[in-house]
């Protein structure tokens, strides 16, 4: 009651604004302006960092206008460009820390490259570049597309996405389609090779995984770590009765199981595994998500001991989640059983058996690409508010009895500000 005679109700109203906006900030919940420092200036104006709450270990790499940048939770104030007048996508630290590979994206085209982590010439081991020339009634095009790469734990070999093998399948096998094969499929390759990914060197590139044709491709490329030979991706396929929706799922592989059937096909004209069409993967992934018509579970990321995913769920048309999974072992591969089918019934009822045990750990319009910290305290991911995407950060919690993981919501935290200049499709990296 002193309150109320202290102040007017206008005042009381300016005096509560005020006050819920100092508790916002100290429960995380995106800081206040005197946290945000500028540190760089893009195209759409300043690029602010939270220097205060925004409290992190390690070093997160994400692009701006297509730059690639290095933030270092030592140093919030003086964001580090690495790269400039590239088209530079989806960066990925070597699991020593010391390179970083990326995409650079051309206008017809893309190349795979890596460098150090810190900067410097970027070495590009595999490129896109190619022309354009008469086919008949039609053209051939040997360019190429490649994304999101991602590091083998042995610091020296690349997963990727590519269509590098667009030329290669023949028509009879993948559903006599008149044109090539330019979703993207996974593949894997030395850093130390050094030569071009082009439609007269098909075998420059192991393939891990291959996709439903016309249906979008392959996404989202992680190793396991921990665990040897395993890879998850996202797949996109068309499903009856009339294959006009599609399934967005999450699958995990064998990294050898497609070239180790390749060397023991009696008729390589004819081989066990290769691209299918609309429902069809005819390769030895493993779903670790239902295949439902308009069910969408997509960009998987690893906790660093390799047992949980944390992946993206479409709850409806302005809805995503992110959720948490045990993964289950064993579903790969079985050196044991030489009549081991990946792709069986029981197998495949074995992999699902992780997903009924999801834990929803927050929703939001656009939430996505998350990313894992290091020492599995932390996650970052995108978020989007006032029409824009940001870094945002968050305590990760896992419980001691169940296993279970939660977000500590005082802990929610706007990393950027970024105006728009932050490159939403482009995934985040985060190393030590």
């Amino acid at each position: 009651m002193k309150i109320m005679k202290k102040y007017p109700p206008w005042k009381l109203i300016i005096l509560f604004a005020l006050l819920s906006m100092s508790l916002q900030g100290c429960l995380g919940l995106g800081g206040g302006d005197t946290d945000y420092k500028s540190v760089t200036t893009g195209k759409n104006g300043d690029v602010k960092i939270n220097s205060q709450q925004a409290v992190f270990q390690g070093k997160i790499y994400f692009t701006l206008n297509r730059n690639l940048y290095m933030l270092d939770g030592k140093n919030k104030e003086h964001l580090m460009q690495l790269t400039k007048g590239m088209d530079v996508r989806d960066p990925a630290v070597s699991p020593n820390g010391k390179l970083i590979a990326f995409i650079i994206h051309y206008k017809d085209y893309s190349d795979l490259a890596y460098m150090p982590a810190s900067g410097g010439k970027p070495t590009i081991i595999a490129t896109g570049y190619g022309k354009f020339t008469p086919n008949g009634a039609s053209v051939l095009s040997t360019y190429h597309w490649f994304a999101q790469p991602a590091w083998d734990p042995d610091n020296e070999h690349i997963y990727f996405l590519g269509d590098n093998q667009k030329h290669y399948w023949n028509p009879a096998l993948v559903g006599n389609y008149d044109a090539d094969i330019l979703d993207l499929q996974v593949f894997k390759m030395s850093i130390h090779d050094k030569e071009l990914v082009t439609v007269d060197d098909m075998e420059n590139a192991q393939a891990v995984a291959y996709t439903s044709i016309g249906a979008g491709g392959l996404r989202d490329p992680a190793y396991r770590p921990g665990h040897a030979n395993e890879l998850v991706y996202t797949s996109y396929k068309y499903t009856p009765p009339d294959w006009s929706k599609l399934a967005i799922q999450i699958n995990i592989i064998d990294t050898n199981a497609i070239q180790n059937s390749i060397k023991q096909d009696a008729n390589p004209y004819n081989p066990k595994y290769h691209p299918g069409v609309y429902a069809s993967e005819y390769d030895p992934g493993v779903s670790l998500t239902p295949e439902k018509a308009d069910l969408t579970n997509m960009q998987p990321a690893f906790s660093p001991d390799g047992n949980t995913l944390i992946y993206v769920r479409r709850e409806d048309a302005t809805h995503m989640s992110l959720y948490t999974m045990p993964v289950v072992n064993g579903v790969t591969s079985d050196p044991n059983n030489p009549a081991f089918d990946p792709n069986s019934d029981a197998n495949t009822k074995k992999g699902l058996s992780g997903y009924a045990q999801s834990t929803k750990l927050m929703t939001g319009q656009y939430i996505s690409q998350p990313v894992w910290s290091p020492d599995g305290s932390q996650i970052v991911y995108y978020d989007y508010h006032d029409n824009l995407f940001d870094l945002w950060l968050a305590k990760i919690v896992k419980d001691p009895k169940t296993g279970a993981y939660s977000i500590d919501k005082n802990s929610i935290t706007q990393l950027t500000q970024t105006n728009g200049n932050l490159d939403a499709d482009s995934r985040a990296a985060w190393s030590r």
